[in-house]
Protein backbone atom coordinates (compact mmCIF):
# COMPACT_ATOMS: atom_id res chain seq x y z
CA UNK A 1 0.00 0.00 0.00
CA UNK A 2 1.60 3.55 -0.80
CA UNK A 3 -0.48 6.68 -0.50
CA UNK A 4 -3.43 5.07 0.26
CA UNK A 5 -3.63 2.57 -2.65
CA UNK A 6 -2.53 -0.91 -3.17
CA UNK A 7 0.13 -1.91 -6.14
CA UNK A 8 1.22 -4.55 -7.27
CA UNK A 9 4.85 -3.21 -7.80
CA UNK A 10 7.42 -4.12 -4.85
CA UNK A 11 11.18 -2.55 -4.23
CA UNK A 12 13.69 -5.10 -5.76
CA UNK A 13 15.78 -7.11 -3.02
CA UNK A 14 19.35 -6.15 -4.77
CA UNK A 15 22.33 -6.07 -2.90
CA UNK A 16 24.94 -3.08 -3.71
CA UNK A 17 28.93 -3.19 -3.16
CA UNK A 18 30.75 -0.19 -2.73
CA UNK A 19 34.68 0.45 -2.78
CA UNK A 20 35.38 1.32 1.05
CA UNK A 21 38.72 2.76 0.43
CA UNK A 22 36.91 5.17 -2.80
CA UNK A 23 32.97 4.93 -1.99
CA UNK A 24 32.74 4.24 -5.14
CA UNK A 25 29.50 2.03 -6.27
CA UNK A 26 31.47 -1.34 -7.40
CA UNK A 27 28.43 -3.79 -8.43
CA UNK A 28 24.88 -5.12 -7.76
CA UNK A 29 23.38 -8.60 -7.52
CA UNK A 30 20.01 -8.50 -8.39
CA UNK A 31 18.14 -11.62 -6.24
CA UNK A 32 15.01 -10.47 -8.37
CA UNK A 33 16.52 -10.27 -12.26
CA UNK A 34 16.17 -7.34 -14.02
CA UNK A 35 15.92 -7.88 -17.51
CA UNK A 36 14.90 -10.33 -19.87
CA UNK A 37 18.55 -11.29 -20.40
CA UNK A 38 19.06 -12.13 -16.77
CA UNK A 39 20.17 -15.29 -15.04
CA UNK A 40 16.78 -17.03 -13.59
CA UNK A 41 14.71 -14.46 -15.59
CA UNK A 42 12.91 -17.60 -16.98
CA UNK A 43 11.83 -19.13 -13.64
CA UNK A 44 9.32 -15.78 -13.26
CA UNK A 45 6.78 -16.79 -15.49
CA UNK A 46 4.68 -14.31 -17.37
CA UNK A 47 7.07 -11.81 -16.78
CA UNK A 48 6.28 -11.30 -12.76
CA UNK A 49 10.09 -10.20 -12.65
CA UNK A 50 8.63 -6.86 -14.06
CA UNK A 51 6.64 -6.12 -10.78
CA UNK A 52 7.83 -8.30 -8.19
CA UNK A 53 10.11 -7.70 -5.28
CA UNK A 54 12.10 -8.20 -2.18
CA UNK A 55 13.62 -11.72 -1.94
CA UNK A 56 15.92 -9.40 0.06
CA UNK A 57 18.78 -10.35 2.53
CA UNK A 58 17.28 -9.73 5.67
CA UNK A 59 20.63 -11.71 7.80
CA UNK A 60 23.87 -11.07 7.92
CA UNK A 61 26.53 -12.01 5.02
CA UNK A 62 29.45 -14.55 5.57
CA UNK A 63 32.59 -13.55 3.69
CA UNK A 64 35.19 -16.29 2.35
CA UNK A 65 38.24 -14.31 1.88
CA UNK A 66 40.37 -17.36 0.36
CA UNK A 67 38.09 -18.38 -2.24
CA UNK A 68 36.98 -14.15 -2.50
CA UNK A 69 33.44 -14.95 -2.21
CA UNK A 70 30.00 -13.46 -0.57
CA UNK A 71 27.00 -15.39 0.47
CA UNK A 72 24.01 -14.03 0.11
CA UNK A 73 20.75 -16.04 2.32
CA UNK A 74 18.03 -14.56 0.82
CA UNK A 75 14.29 -14.13 2.04
CA UNK A 76 10.75 -14.99 0.03
CA UNK A 77 9.57 -11.92 -2.74
CA UNK A 78 6.72 -10.22 -2.30
CA UNK A 79 3.91 -11.55 -1.56
CA UNK A 80 4.85 -14.19 1.02
CA UNK A 81 2.10 -16.26 1.31
CA UNK A 82 0.30 -16.13 -2.09
CA UNK A 83 1.91 -16.88 -5.34
CA UNK A 84 -0.65 -16.64 -8.30
CA UNK A 85 0.93 -13.45 -9.39
CA UNK A 86 4.60 -14.85 -9.51
CA UNK A 87 3.94 -18.32 -11.50
CA UNK A 88 7.88 -19.91 -11.44
CA UNK A 89 10.59 -21.15 -9.46
CA UNK A 90 11.20 -17.38 -8.87
CA UNK A 91 14.55 -17.52 -8.62
CA UNK A 92 16.77 -16.26 -6.52
CA UNK A 93 14.18 -15.97 -3.46
CA UNK A 94 14.60 -18.48 -0.67
CA UNK A 95 18.25 -18.85 -1.69
CA UNK A 96 21.80 -19.01 -0.78
CA UNK A 97 23.76 -17.44 -3.51
CA UNK A 98 27.64 -17.23 -3.49
CA UNK A 99 29.24 -14.15 -5.33
CA UNK A 100 32.62 -12.97 -6.07
CA UNK A 101 33.06 -10.33 -3.58
CA UNK A 102 35.06 -8.48 -6.71
CA UNK A 103 32.38 -8.55 -9.77
CA UNK A 104 29.30 -9.31 -7.78
CA UNK A 105 28.85 -12.17 -10.66
CA UNK A 106 27.07 -15.43 -9.19
CA UNK A 107 29.38 -18.38 -8.87
CA UNK A 108 26.65 -20.91 -7.61
CA UNK A 109 23.24 -20.89 -5.63
CA UNK A 110 20.94 -23.08 -3.56
CA UNK A 111 16.91 -22.60 -3.96
CA UNK A 112 15.66 -24.01 -1.15
CA UNK A 113 12.61 -23.74 -1.38
CA UNK A 114 10.72 -23.43 -5.28
CA UNK A 115 7.78 -20.88 -5.71
CA UNK A 116 7.97 -20.16 -1.81
CA UNK A 117 4.33 -19.63 -0.38
CA UNK A 118 5.03 -19.86 3.66
CA UNK A 119 7.87 -17.30 3.93
CA UNK A 120 10.72 -19.45 4.81
CA UNK A 121 13.61 -16.99 4.31
CA UNK A 122 16.90 -18.33 5.50
CA UNK A 123 17.25 -17.16 9.04
CA UNK A 124 21.21 -16.30 9.28
CA UNK A 125 24.53 -16.42 7.07
CA UNK A 126 25.73 -20.03 6.55
CA UNK A 127 28.54 -20.93 9.12
CA UNK A 128 32.13 -21.37 7.18
CA UNK A 129 33.92 -24.32 8.73
CA UNK A 130 36.64 -26.22 7.40
CA UNK A 131 35.98 -30.10 8.42
CA UNK A 132 38.76 -33.12 8.24
CA UNK A 133 37.33 -36.35 7.18
CA UNK A 134 39.01 -39.55 7.53
CA UNK A 135 42.55 -37.32 8.03
CA UNK A 136 41.93 -35.31 4.81
CA UNK A 137 41.11 -31.67 5.03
Amino acid sequence: VADRRITKEAVPGWVRAWDVRTGEHAWDFHTVPNGTDEFGVDTWLNDSWRYSGNANVWSMLAGDNELGHVYLPTGTTTNDYYGVDRLGDNLFSETLIAVDVETGQRVWHFQAVHHGLWDYDFATHPNLVDVTVDGRP
